[in-house]
């Protein structure tokens, strides 16, 4: 990219997440309370405890709430399970390391299973590490610090779900807001570029930047799309919203009009990849307006210039639920999925055990001051950042821990404090932490730092100013750690890239010739490519982010896993067909050969290329005269495999 082309690209993106002083405001409630009473109570030493539960307060935020509720009862279980875990294991090195690891590889699966939003299994692991560090206890004295726990996590559970009763449907209406506002910014781009070009600046900076911006602003939108597709999906978890079950009404007008979007997108990237006219700027302005009155809770205005296509009321798309969302898994489903050969999570979560269980081997046989931070630094540099890869993640916590180490150390040079300015100096600075943006990740971890020097300031009476030189160092050897994990353990297998894109592309191709052959599309056949498709997704948000340098590889995959999304959107969403057999096979067998291709090298690698037959079963037209956007869109899924676009440093959102 040229550097006209990465300004106008950083000018066009998202603005960024503001500081949530609602989320902070409950949160200083609730950390508040826990705290003060369980140390009014029972001492600041089981005040802690109550702390540390409220820990679950970082997850969650963005769950619809008939998910959300199930999800944290699951994660303050977990809670509980390592914290009674770490305690049973304290006072014997090697029963640590084997409980610490087995529960930071269990937490990492659980948690990823679950997609839980959220740092990940890095609470988790910490409150399993700070119990295993603490002195043997015995049972009732586990018992007391185990309610401790739960008081401060069942409160934590109160304010999270407290929205309900008065905006019930409001993380699916911010989601889905969010896509709206991410598609106009991408349909503002053609018609900036559009208007460039007929003003005679063509050739000129500017013409060249909105053209360059233009796919930055398509990936972001269908990145946010994306994620309000998952939003709705999750909102029926836990409603029974599924198959033939209608939901309710709010959510089927948000899913209505997700539907609208998804065409307006759609027409949007035929513009970009084919050079037709731009959406028009009156519909810019709907998309805009509409985002701002779906924030609020109502019903945006009719489109102008009347629908593009169905539906056209919300009456219309009950005959289209729930597609394209995928039917409803169990958990047990879910859980095997874990061991197949196109998820990401099972090689991470190793990784993850295997730095944690050195980590505690270290912190157990070195002189340090608190070792439980060494076991959770090497668990900081693998989980707990918003996307990042280790290397960013564990100097972002470095830095951040540097500042708060500092900052602590100045303030409370000449001061100790007593029990209610800790309670009130951790609670503030808690409750800032949580209103900070997650994308922010040196800010929270100076904001933590203090919080976790104070805390066990109480419990190790040495004095400020040496615990906080010994938490740097502590926490400096766990990001070494972390990061000498990712160099032993490949985060995510090139042979799991390869299967996810394998099985996406068998998948749909698997749809497209039942279309072909039928007309129609079974909910069977559209659930299991759509299935595929969020692996595939999935895949791409993982690689990134479990890379020590960037590669490229999640660049040189997006344009396959576009492809493959539109090819499904014109397959379930697309104007009928009439049946064609001869054509349905010839396309299958085209299909075919493109997912046994794809197993064999990653998009645009010499071993996909040498994978693919000459000619090409389908060659030379793939799709049959009366479907021309089908072949359009299969060309474009060759493409992309054989010959993906070179890899761009903008700054394009990579998960969703």
């Amino acid at each position: 990219m040229s550097p006209a082309v990465i300004r106008t690209a950083h000018r066009w993106r998202s603005a960024p997440a503001p500081f949530d002083r609602a989320r902070a405001a409950r949160s200083l409630v609730v950390f508040g309370l826990s705290f003060g009473v369980v140390t009014a109570v029972a001492g600041i030493h089981n005040g802690i405890f109550a702390a540390m539960g409220c820990y679950v307060d970082a997850y969650g935020a963005r769950e619809p709430y008939p998910r959300r509720g199930p999800l944290l009862v699951i994660l303050s279980a977990l809670f509980l399970l390592a914290f009674v875990a770490g305690s049973a294991a304290a006072g014997d090195v090697w029963v640590m390391v084997g409980v610490l690891s087995a529960v930071a590889v269990l937490a990492t699966l659980l948690v990823r299973t679950l997609r839980m939003s959220g740092p990940g299994s890095y609470f988790v692991i910490l409150v399993a590490a700070l119990a295993a560090f603490l002195p043997p206890a015995g049972p009732s004295d586990t018992a007391v610090r185990v309610g401790c726990l739960a008081v401060g996590a069942g409160l934590s559970w109160a304010s999270a779900m407290s929205g309900w009763l008065s905006r019930p449907y409001a993380p699916e209406e911010r989601a889905v807001a969010a896509a709206f506002r991410s598609v106009a910014e991408f349909t503002r781009t053609r018609v900036d570029a559009a208007g460039a070009g007929r003003s005679g600046t063509g050739t000129g900076g500017t013409a060249t930047a909105a053209r360059g911006a233009s796919p930055v602003a398509g990936r972001n939108a269908y990145v946010a799309v994306h994620g309000a597709w998952v939003a709705l999906d999750n909102a029926r978890k836990g409603h029974g919203e599924g198959g033939a079950h209608e939901p309710a009404p709010r959510r089927m007008t948000l899913y209505t009009l997700m539907i609208r979007l998804e065409v307006l997108l759609d027409t949007a990237q035929d513009t970009t990849g084919r050079g037709g006219p731009p959406v028009s700027s009156d519909r810019v302005a709907w998309l805009r307006a509409a985002a701002t009155e779906i924030t609020a809770s109502r019903d945006p205005g009719p489109l102008p210039g009347g629908p593009q296509s169905p539906p056209e009321t919300v009456e219309a798309a009950r005959d289209l639920w729930p597609v394209p969302m995928p039917p409803r898994k169990s958990l047990l489903s879910e859980l095997r999925g874990l061991l197949s050969r196109s998820s990401p999570d099972l090689p991470v979560a190793l990784r993850i055990g295997l730095a944690v269980a050195v980590g505690t081997a270290l912190g157990a046989t070195l002189p340090l001051l608190h070792p439980a931070w060494v076991a959770v630094g090497a668990a900081a540099a693998l989980e707990g950042g918003p996307g990042q890869q280790p290397a960013r993640r564990a100097r972002a916590r470095f830095t951040g821990t540097l500042t708060g180490v500092g900052v602590t150390a100045l303030v409370f040079l000449f001061y100790e404090p007593g029990t209610w300015v800790t309670v009130a100096v951790v609670t503030v600075a808690h409750a800032v932490s949580r209103g900070v943006p997650r994308s922010a990740l040196f800010v929270r971890t100076m904001l933590n730092t203090p919080v976790a020097l104070l805390l066990v300031a109480t419990a190790v009476p040495v004095g400020l100013g040496r615990l906080a030189a010994f938490r740097l160092l502590d926490l400096t050897l766990g990001l070494v750690l972390g990061l000498a994990a990712t160099l032993l353990l490949t985060g995510v297998p090139g042979r799991r890239v390869r299967a996810a894109v394998s099985n996406a592309v068998t998948a749909t191709g698997t749809a497209v010739r039942e279309r072909l052959r039928t007309g129609t599309v079974l909910p069977a056949r559209e659930g299991a490519a759509w299935l595929r498709m969020a692996e595939l997704w999935d895949m791409h948000a993982a690689v990134p982010t479990e890379e020590v340098r960037p590669t490229g590889t999640a660049d040189r995959l997006w344009p396959a896993v576009l492809a493959v999304r539109r090819l499904l959107t014109w397959t379930v969403l697309g104007a009928p067909v009439p049946p064609a057999p001869d054509d349905a096979a010839r396309v299958g067998r085209h299909m075919d050969a493109l997912a046994r291709a794809a197993a064999a090298g990653l998009p645009g690698s010499p071993e996909l290329r040498e994978a693919l037959p000459a000619p090409l079963p389908s060659a030379p037209a793939p799709a049959p005269a009366h479907a021309p956007e089908l072949g359009r869109r299969l060309v474009a899924l060759e493409n992309a495999l054989v010959r993906p676009d070179p890899p761009r440093r903008g700054p394009a959102t990579t998960s969703g």
